[in-house]
């Protein structure tokens, strides 16, 4: 697809750089050629009004491709200002000549207001017309089979729908439409389906917005107080690029998280146990206070984070009902004695509760001899309890992690050609 538009932006570039269009003066002769040949095509009763056609049944079919070039984007309005380069093609045979008989001449640079040109119109999504009249029309290039190639540059601002579900991960869908804005000639001219392209630039890491695809399809446009009409709706996919959020986001709750885990190999006799969850509640409380919600709907990071905040509160609370039993003296219920008794049954579960506890600025783990026996009192109890809570915190944390923390944006079905014009 790039070579192909290269293919056909080239002869229109060289043209505009060496063979610059000249008003036509048909009682004026020179001695340049190429001035002779446009003498003969458009000095022979050639109006620029009529529509190349053979007959008024006749429909002439225009070929359309959009190509995005640069864009900015208003975050809080949530519009897109965009430039997009149109490039179209139709043919008019009454324009051909024969190129061997006029120095082997093939192409020529002509102004847009010479020829017959399509009128296009652009809406946005405020269903505000912008008539091609209002783009940049430079030279058209004129082939000597008769067709007639032109390239418009269309400043173009468009309402956008926002996706915040998966922030910082966000998305923005921004829709305008391409239609024939010659209601008498809608059918004569023949707008064929557009064909978008989108060029590849340099993403930067300062990049805050990329558009990672671009759409087009056949719609019915419905305009209030205005009939329906057949268009060509133009979808931009934009994706933000949350390289700075990820480090201020991301590696704080990270953190948070493992040293969560930590504690719950501590003792619960030990002041840090106590300590720690507190610093880490006023962490997490922080962190949230860091995040704007741009939406009523809360993202996946957010609920992460009050679920990590309310397990550090739980931890809390469960620290003090441990160090509450660990001071008794009396002998636990027998119903809890044979649960004991049950789950130490199990050959690893008694090595599990044989490895000490980890001891802040000491040795990680000890492991007690095989052969003493487990005393089965509220101490043991309580270090099951440790046991359970830490494997309780690492499952729930690995789930949290896979349901609510987006690492990559979902694949857009649409992005096949590979390209992406980013903005800061």
């Amino acid at each position: 697809m790039a070579n192909s538009l290269s293919f056909i932006y080239l002869p229109l570039l060289v043209a505009f750089l060496f063979d610059s269009a000249s008003s036509i003066n048909c009682d004026k002769k020179r001695d340049n050629v190429q001035y002779t040949i446009k003498q003969h095509l458009f000095c022979n009763g050639y109006d620029p009004k009529i529509r190349p056609a053979k007959s008024e049944f006749d429909s002439i079919n225009i070929t359309t491709y959009a190509v995005l070039y640069s864009f900015d984007i208003s975050e809080y309005r949530s519009v897109m200002s965009f430039q997009v380069n149109y490039y179209m093609r139709w043919q008019d045979s009454s324009l051909a000549w024969n190129a061997s008989d006029w120095s082997n001449i093939t192409t020529l640079n002509i102004n847009n207001d010479e020829i017959w040109s399509p009128q296009f119109e652009n809406i946005n999504s405020d269903y505000e017309g912008q008539p091609s009249v209002s783009c940049l029309s430079p030279d058209c290039l004129l082939h000597e089979d008769g067709g007639i190639s032109c390239s418009p540059v269309c400043r173009i601002s468009a309402k956008c729908s926002s996706d915040y579900s998966r922030w910082p991960f966000n998305t923005l869908v921004c829709r305008m439409w391409f239609t024939n804005r010659d209601k008498e000639l809608v059918d004569e001219v023949n707008f064929l389906p557009v064909i978008t392209y989108l060029p590849s630039n340099r993403h930067l890491p300062t990049t805050k917005w990329c558009v990672t695809s671009i759409s087009s399809n056949k719609t019915q446009l419905s305009i209030p107080g205005a009939t329906s009409r057949t268009v060509e709706e133009l979808e931009f996919n934009l994706e933000h690029s949350p390289h700075l959020t990820i480090a201020i986001i991301y590696l704080p709750a990270f953190a948070l998280s493992m040293l969560n885990i930590f504690v719950c190999l501590l003792d619960s006799r030990v002041k840090e146990k106590i300590v720690i969850p507190l610093i880490c509640m006023i962490f997490h409380f922080q962190l949230l206070q860091q995040m704007s919600n741009p939406t009523p709907e809360i993202p996946g990071v957010v609920l992460f984070i009050i679920a990590s905040m309310i397990l550090t509160f739980l931890l809390f609370v469960s620290t003090l009902i441990n160090r509450w039993l660990h001071g008794l003296q009396s002998t636990p219920p027998n119903i809890v004695i044979r649960s004991m008794r049950a789950i130490l049954s199990n050959r690893l579960m008694n090595w599990i509760l044989k490895v000490d506890y980890l001891s802040v600025g000491q040795k990680a783990c000890t492991i007690i001899n095989n052969d003493e026996r487990l005393t089965l009192d509220w101490v043991m109890f309580v270090k099951l309890v440790d046991r359970f809570i830490l494997a309780a915190y690492v499952i729930i944390y690995l789930l949290l992690f896979w349901i609510y923390i987006p690492l990559q944006h979902t694949h857009n079905r649409y992005a096949e050609s590979g390209g992406r014009v980013c903005a800061n």
